[in-house]
């Protein structure tokens, strides 16, 4: 912790405001969902695989781990906390590095195992557990890349991450969540605008509160949301606005996409509303 940093972005309880961002976010969420909409205790249960497919669909190294791999040594630690369907686990295992991927979603772990068999990986061990961990683990680098969105209470979460880490913690995030660009699908359905949840800027805030002067790299913009077919992106919209994935609902939200998004040539369906930039913060727990 750098203790000798005091500052307080423009003097805000930015804590609170990130719980409050939060709440209310997840309240007009749960407000608003379907009564039939499946539910499970895993809540990637019906959503992994499909996730997973989205994900291969980007070239590695992506422009995080153009910037993060410079920063890395041969032989490093990393523990990549929600590491979900393994976006980051091959390039960095193929690096040289030792993975721990921390995942508490089974079937995000059966995903994870997946990347791990056909690249033949060494050096990752997927642990089944939240952060933080009953169990503290030490690394050289921690990292939490699109995460916290998900963490009511950030403090714990990131005090954890700088405990853990001998060398460097690393937190990516969009200036707004990733999937904004699905929100006027989400206004054409409830009849409200979505309620945003925190992104970087009140996470550099709340950083800046905790004592902590982070970095802040912003990454090259993102490519627009895409999907292979229009059943692909009405099946993951359907799941994005709280709704069941069969009829009438699935043929509402595919309707809509239809109308406002971009059809390819090989029935492809583009978002054409540009993503929220991302970006990487981060800093050093050796000085």
């Amino acid at each position: 912790m750098n203790s000798g940093f005091a500052w307080r972005a423009a003097e805000l309880d930015w804590l609170h405001i990130w719980r409050d961002m939060y709440d209310r976010e997840r309240q007009q969420g749960e407000d608003a969902t379907h009564p039939e909409m499946q539910r499970s205790a895993d809540q990637y249960a019906t959503a992994a695989a499909r996730y997973a497919r989205n994900v291969k669909r980007v070239p590695q190294p992506d422009a995080f781990m153009q910037w993060l791999l410079p920063q890395l040594q041969t032989g490093d630690v990393v523990v990549d906390i929600g590491a979900g369907s393994g976006k980051y686990v091959a390039p960095l295992a193929q690096a040289g590095m030792q993975v721990k991927a921390l995942e508490q979603s089974p079937s995000m772990r059966e995903q994870i195992a997946i990347v791990v068999a056909e690249s033949q990986l060494t050096h990752v061990e997927i642990l089944p557990a939240s952060w933080p961990m009953t169990s503290p683990v030490t690394c050289d680098v921690a990292m939490a890349v699109h995460v916290l969105y998900a963490v009511r209470d950030i403090a714990p979460f990131v005090q954890a991450m700088q405990a853990a880490a001998r060398k460097m913690c690393v937190i990516v995030l969009g200036v707004r969540h990733p999937t904004s660009p699905v929100l006027p699908l989400w206004t054409a359905v409830h009849g409200t605008e979505r309620l945003p949840l925190p992104g970087a800027l009140e996470c550099m805030g709340a950083l800046a509160q905790l004592g902590i002067a982070a970095h802040l790299h912003v990454l090259p913009s993102p490519p627009p949301i895409r999907y292979a077919s229009l059943s692909e992106a009405a099946t993951e919209v359907c799941y994005r606005l709280r709704l069941p994935y069969g009829d009438p609902h699935h043929q509402r939200v595919a309707d809509l996409i239809a109308r406002d998004w971009i059809i390819g040539d090989n029935g492809s369906v583009t978002s054409p509303h540009a993503p929220p930039p991302h970006a990487v913060l981060w800093w050093r727990t050796d000085e």
